[in-house]
């Protein structure tokens, strides 16, 4: 897999690299419980743990032949992140993880940025698929990821901040990709 991402303009929408300048942004973004609370991390306690992760977990990505994530850059602000954040050499499939600050929630960013990613995974860094999941109680991601096309796969119990939920796990295949492009 290739460990860089192109940047892409998407309307007012901008993908482009996670970078240290936005640590501010992410802390905005991860201080938030409501915005968190479905997510295995956060939310963070100051701006020097956001700063933290973009340097020791976005960009150690390169090495292990993961890119590093996207910023969702609008109005020349960092307001959310979307990423692959595991690969599955075995299946030549990589997951995809994203957040959003909650004053963009339910205006479509989302879904346009995961339409991309899509796209992004299969022809950019040429995988056979892709992976999302949700919390089980998570209604608006999981209205995302069925809107971007994924289907359910199946369900596995993950510890989340020391509690046990359910994750849905959806998938979506190259030749499912493709051939819905065909029609």
């Amino acid at each position: 897999m290739k460990n860089y991402l192109p940047e892409v303009k998407l309307g007012r929408i901008t993908l482009r690299d996670i970078c240290e300048a936005d640590y501010l942004d992410y802390y905005a973004i991860g201080c938030d419980f409501e915005t968190t609370k479905d997510l295995n991390w956060g939310p963070f306690n100051n701006p020097s743990e956001a700063l933290w992760v973009i340097r020791e977990i976005f960009f150690q990505r390169p090495i292990s032949g993961i890119p590093v994530g996207y910023a969702i850059e609008m109005d020349g602000r960092m307001i959310g992140v979307i990423d692959f954040h595991t690969y599955y050499p075995h299946e030549n499939a990589a997951e995809i993880g994203y957040i959003l600050n909650r004053n963009y929630w339910n205006k479509g960013i989302m879904k346009k940025c995961l339409s991309e990613m899509i796209k992004i995974g299969f022809y950019h860094l040429d995988l056979d698929k892709i992976i999302v999941a949700h919390k089980v109680d998570n209604e608006a991601s999981k209205h995302v990821i069925k809107a971007c096309g994924f289907k359910y796969e199946y369900q596995k119990l993950v510890n989340l901040k020391g509690v046990d939920s359910i994750a849905y796990y959806y998938a979506m295949y190259r030749y499912e990709y493709e051939g819905g492009l065909l029609k």
